[in-house]
Order: structure tokens, then sequence, then C-alpha cells
């Protein structure tokens, strides 16, 4: 079949599915975004600042101010160092990509990101999914897997059922057997923890992590995202993370944006009080019309 009949036969098909994606403005009241905090709508005046990077990092890229943030964000989140990339998805697609190899065993949650697993696609490292939130086929995986290099991938708050992991569980496994535990805060930065530092540090789990990820596009109301792990990882990304080395680098405006956000989001307090409100409000109100709600919606 030729290229453009096979594009144009799998939108029908997805038409006909009702599952066909397309892009709308929606200028509603919010109920979809991840704006948690409300900050996205801010404006901020940022003329001054230079409009573009010039190229990437390790070319003509790098700046004070970029520097600058990287290292707040580590001593905020209590790790070592910290790399900052254009999104989420180049983030993940970053760490799991470069660092996990073949012959390595990466076991995720079946409900973390597409970035996540498009990741260990591309690590060619062995990856086995578990049952979400279930410790016990965990455990079972850990088990079968002792002695190799084990990856396990989870998140903080996920996504679509708004539910956290067991922090304790996490931690008597982590002590039990040798993993590297890789955690996405993308829904937990800059609601939990200390001035928001993550459910990691909530949880003082810093001790057990090897990597995790923290975006800007959720509490932070801005866009973007980093990586927090040792030095040695920061190293390693600079020199093997695909996704960071070949593309353009943050522009100090975008920078100046996080940096702007990044102050904000430590100095409010009850930060998720109002977010768990609001989304016990909508929960009742959608029982209250009928709707049956899945998942047990845990704290953000």
């Amino acid at each position: 079949m030729k290229i453009n009949d096979r594009i144009a036969l799998e939108l029908k098909n997805r038409k006909e599915n009702n599952s066909l994606r397309s892009l709308v403005i929606n200028d509603g009241i919010d109920f979809s975004s991840n704006d948690y905090l409300g900050l996205a709508r801010l404006h901020h005046e940022l003329e001054s600042v230079p409009s573009g990077s010039g190229g990437s990092r390790l070319l003509s890229g790098n700046y004070p101010s970029i520097e600058s943030l990287e290292k707040e964000l580590a001593h905020h989140a209590s790790t070592e160092a910290a790399l900052i990339f254009g999104s989420g998805y180049a983030a993940n697609l970053g760490l799991f990509s470069c660092v996990c190899k073949r012959g390595d065993i990466i076991l995720f949650d079946q409900l973390v990101h597409a970035s996540i697993r498009d990741g260990i696609r591309m690590s060619n490292a062995s990856g086995y999914s578990f049952q979400h939130n279930d410790y016990h086929a965990l455990e079972d995986l850990l088990k079968k897997h002792q002695g190799e290099n084990v990856f396990v991938a989870i998140e903080s708050v996920y996504s679509m059922d708004g539910d956290n992991p067991e922090a304790a569980t996490i931690k008597k496994l982590k002590s039990q057997y040798d993993f590297n535990l890789i955690v996405d805060e993308a829904h937990s930065f800059g609601l939990l923890g200390k001035k928001g530092a993550g459910w990691v540090s909530h949880y003082e789990l810093n001790q057990d992590v090897f990597a995790k990820v923290i975006t800007f596009g959720k509490a932070m109301g801005c866009d973007g995202a980093a990586i927090l792990g040792s030095t040695n990882l920061r190293k390693y990304l600079i020199n093997f993370s695909r996704p960071f080395i070949y593309t353009t680098a943050p522009s100090p405006h975008k920078v100046a944006l996080m940096q702007k956000q990044f102050n904000i989001i430590q100095s409010i307090e009850d930060r998720n009080k109002k977010a768990n409100q609001l989304k016990t409000q909508f929960i009742e109100h959608m029982k209250g019309c009928g709707t049956i709600i899945t998942g047990d919606f845990g704290n953000v």
C-alpha cells in the first residue's frame, strides 16, 4: 500500500473508532490542564533577556543562568546535581535511552508515561511491566532478576488515576533487593514536600533514588524539565544523552521564566491543600451526577 493511502486509511480507522485526535482552543473552565497552582496564566516582563541560546549547550548554548538554576534545583531537591531538558518527554527519553543498556533489566509500572516506555525501547534493555502498584508482582520480578543490573521505574503521582505509590513498600523493597530506582516526579513537583520539592523528598527517599525527573509544565506553570541525581549521572548525560547533545539549548528567555516560576512555588504555603479541595469537589460533583469514579485518587 502506498504511504499516502496507508496514512488516509489509519486516520479513517481512528475516526471510525471515535479516537481521532484534533487540536482545539479551550477558553472555558479548566478541567483538563496540569496547571495545578494556576501559575500558567501569570505574566512576566522579560524583554531584557536574550530570546535565543544560539545552539546546543555543548557548543554555544550554555550560559550562567541555566547552570545557576540547575544548582538551585539540585539543592532544593537534596540531590547532587541537575540537568535541564527542553521537556519532560525529552528528559525521560534521554535518561532511559542512554543509561540503560543491552543486558540491563527495566521493571516499570504499567501506568508510567509514554516517554518512559519510548526511552526503554530505545535503550535496548529488556523491559518488563508489572500491574499498577502491585508490589507482589514487582517483588516476583526482582527475585527473578537478582544478580542482574535492574532499574525500577515508577511515578510519584500517576497522571491518569491520580494515585501514588506506597513509599514505605518501595523503601522496603529497595533495602531487600539491589536495584536502581527512577522516579518520575512530573505530577508531584511543586505540590508535595518542603517548598514543593516533590514526593521523593516528602517521604525522605532521596538516598534510595538513582534518578528522578521533574517537569515545569505542571505545577510550575511553564515548560521544560530536569533530571536530578549524582554529579556523575549529570556528566554521563552530558556525554551520552542524545536528546541533550543534539538539540538547541533552552533559551535564556525560557530559563528566566523557569526561574521566576520556581521562585514562586517555593513561597506558596499549603500548595496542595487547594488542589486537593478542588479534586474532592470535582469527584463528589461527578458522583452526584451519576458518574462512576474508579481509582483511589491519592493525594497530589
